[in-house]
């Protein structure tokens, strides 16, 4: 979670079809939250996720996530930013 301008920002990854990440935001401490912005759909494996998002300017974001791929891993990443 990530408290930003009064709003907090939860990034999750999917684990059922189709694979990717999310995110919410609340503005309100966690009373009530946004539809889910889709930050990718198209990763081919379950083993993904553990994502963590950072701000790099106003209202704009980025998000980076573990993607299981066999005998190796990659990192992958995802530039959003809050409409206003």
């Amino acid at each position: 979670m990530l408290a930003v301008q009064g709003a907090v920002v939860v990034s999750y990854g999917i684990r059922r079809r189709p694979y990717g990440n999310g995110v919410r935001i609340s503005p309100d401490g966690g009373e009530s939250w946004s539809r889910p912005l889709i930050l990718n759909d198209d990763s081919p494996v379950a083993d993904l996720g553990y994502p963590s998002t950072a701000p790099i300017g106003p209202g704009r974001f980025l998000t980076i996530w573990y993607e299981g791929r066999g005998a190796g891993s990659v990192l992958r990443q995802a530039r959003w930013r809050i409409a206003e």
